[in-house]
């Protein structure tokens, strides 16, 4: 069965042999930390072939789960192995430990932890977060879910850890205790697995332990909507949004806590929802004992994460390129994510869209009557064109489709290039910038998963970074 609660040090000291279900960076970064214990562990994956078979004493296809739980006294179980496995089906009926990763890590560290999770924004939250605090907490590290596994540092003797934590990692995981939380939203995502919004943030909701008093959990009012069963108490539940103690002011931008207003006119990141990010950041940073200079001397000199709606250098382009506002956002894996990242967009400013990768299970019709008010241009490659073609194409709005970004991108450049010639943008119902007749943006956002075409959003991300450099230098 999975654990209720987290093992203590002497109950796991008793496990001498593991099987660690599911490789990859989480089940590798498991089997290091208990190698360094002295302890065994036996991988299953569904491609065993491809695993880092010195890190385990074997290494086997996750078939036949009953001869593959002989002599195991624990399974440590990755995020992206479903529940239903039939190897953690035997592993219950055999009353089994099954921890997470997470979890695993958790029987160790026993310092202040932040935890942070939410549909959108949980990584620039993570990384501002821990960039804040930095400056107070300088022994401290961020992880999780970000791409640094809690296992692989959680034996330091740190100050502080601040982590970011899936759904996938909280369903599997007990109350993780952590000192605050933060729920930043919820919106339709992953649902393959969850099934319902309220699974969805039934998983969610397991970030807070608001049966500790000490704890604070800062979240989304609109958060409990998908909840039928609310907590009965909110003493220590702290709300995030209009008409809260903890607001954003956008004319002036500004963050607003019970404590302080913040001069948010000189962060580096721009549009509303990085305006609520940060208002969370701020919320957890106070909680930790910062003080307002401290706060916003960090949040200033933040630079916001790799792939995550960061500008292209453009100083190599030729000139007639310069002034294109070249956007990298592959880190947008749904709508709502690519959604909320061009909502400081308008009809008129010059946008050119690219989707791509493999959709979620979402509704679309949001985006389409986005696209419709901003009446852009539309770019679409890989298996996002099989799946939304039809109805884009229903709405008579410009959009083509391709195989792949590379052939994409030098149809996209054709297209820049005889947009600047004409000097227009492209679009007959699209005007030009005031005093910027060539002002142009070109936002690669996919708003689906990468791994049609690559093993990451990373991977996916560098791959159109290089292609416009090559292209536009």
């Amino acid at each position: 069965m999975f654990s209720e609660s987290i093992p203590t040090r002497s109950d796991f000291d008793q496990f001498q042999n593991f099987l660690i279900l599911g490789g990859g960076s989480s089940g590798d970064s498991s089997a290091k930390l208990l190698s360094s214990l002295g302890k065994r562990s036996v991988l299953a994956d569904k491609f065993p072939e491809k695993a880092n078979s010195v890190l385990y004493v074997s290494v086997l296809s996750d078939n036949h789960p009953q001869e593959r739980l002989e002599g195991i006294d624990c399974i440590i179980k990755s995020p992206g192995i479903l529940p239903d496995h039939p190897i953690l089906k035997v592993a219950k009926e055999r009353q089994l430990p099954i921890l997470s990763e997470i979890c695993l890590a958790r029987v160790f560290y026993k310092g202040p932890i932040i935890g942070i999770t939410g549909t959108d924004g949980k990584s620039t939250t993570t990384a501002l977060t821990y960039h804040i605090l930095k400056s107070k907490f300088p022994n401290s590290k961020m992880g999780g879910n970000i791409g640094v596994p809690f296992t692989s540092f959680c034996l330091e003797p740190l100050d502080l850890v601040v982590l970011e934590l899936s759904s996938y990692q909280l369903d599997d995981s007990p109350n993780l205790e952590l000192t605050c939380s933060a729920i930043l939203n919820l919106a339709s995502d992953h649902l393959e697995r969850h099934k319902t919004m309220e699974s969805y943030a039934k998983a969610k909701w397991k970030i807070q332990n608001l049966e500790n008093p000490e704890h604070k959990s800062f979240i989304n009012p609109n958060f409990l909507q998908y909840l039928s069963e609310l907590p009965s108490e909110y003493t220590n539940l702290q709300f995030i949004g209009e008409d809260q103690k903890y607001f954003v002011c956008l004319n002036p931008n500004q963050i607003h806590t019970p404590n302080h207003i913040y001069d948010a006119s000189k962060f580096p990141l721009k549009g509303k929802h990085n305006l609520m990010n940060l208002c969370f950041a701020i919320a957890l940073s106070e909680s930790l004992g910062m003080n307002p200079m401290e706060i916003q001397n960090g949040f200033e000199s933040f630079s916001g994460l790799p792939h995550r709606f960061k500008k292209i250098d453009s100083s190599e382009f030729k000139n007639q390129y310069k002034k294109i506002q070249f956007i990298n956002d592959s880190k947008s894996t749904n709508l709502h994510s690519m959604l909320s990242g061009i909502s400081g967009f308008k009809r008129g400013d010059g946008l050119f869209l690219i989707l791509g990768g493999i959709p979620k299970t979402e509704p679309i019709e949001p985006f389409l009557k986005r696209w419709n008010e901003l009446d852009c241009p539309l770019w679409v490659y890989g298996k996002a064109v099989e799946v939304w073609k039809s109805e884009f194409d229903q709405t008579g709005l410009p959009v083509r489709y391709f195989q792949d970004l590379p052939t994409l991108v030098s149809d996209l450049k054709n297209k820049i290039d005889s947009t600047l010639q004409s000097n227009t943008i492209g679009s007959p119902t699209i005007t030009e910038k005031e005093n910027e007749p060539n002002s142009l943006s070109v936002i690669f956002s996919p708003a689906g998963a990468s791994f049609d075409l690559y093993k990451n959003f990373e991977e996916r991300g560098n791959h159109f970074e290089s292609l416009i450099k090559e292209r536009f230098t």
